[in-house]
């Protein structure tokens, strides 16, 4: 049994990364990868020096999975990558993409 979902992040020119899949997330996956997103626009703020800055897809993926495998010392099972959503089982939750956009700053 599993509560398997896909996510992938989508950048503001249009850029995606590999679709990041969850056999057990479920739809607690897809809320932790938003409120990660949340935190993230929040602390890079303006700044566009590097490309976690910019919040491109592919390098906002990379640093996704850090911090959700943070405290594991080695990941085993429940999440692998793909290239598309059809390039794995998303069938519990379907798939998921979620937008890169910096707040907009008010004067």
């Amino acid at each position: 049994m599993g509560d398997r979902v896909s996510i992938q992040f989508k950048d503001r020119d249009g850029s995606t990364s590999p679709v990041l899949f969850s056999h057990w997330g479920g739809m607690e996956f897809v809320e932790e990868a938003q409120r990660y997103v949340t935190t993230l626009t929040t602390e890079v703020g303006a700044e566009e020096m590097l490309p976690l800055h910019r919040l491109e897809a592919q390098t906002v993926m990379v640093d996704f999975i850090r911090f959700i495998t943070a405290g594991m010392a080695r990941v085993k099972s429940n999440l692998y990558l793909g290239v598309d959503e059809d390039d794995g089982d998303n069938s519990d939750n379907g798939h998921h993409v979620i937008e890169l956009r910096k707040k907009e700053s008010t004067p």
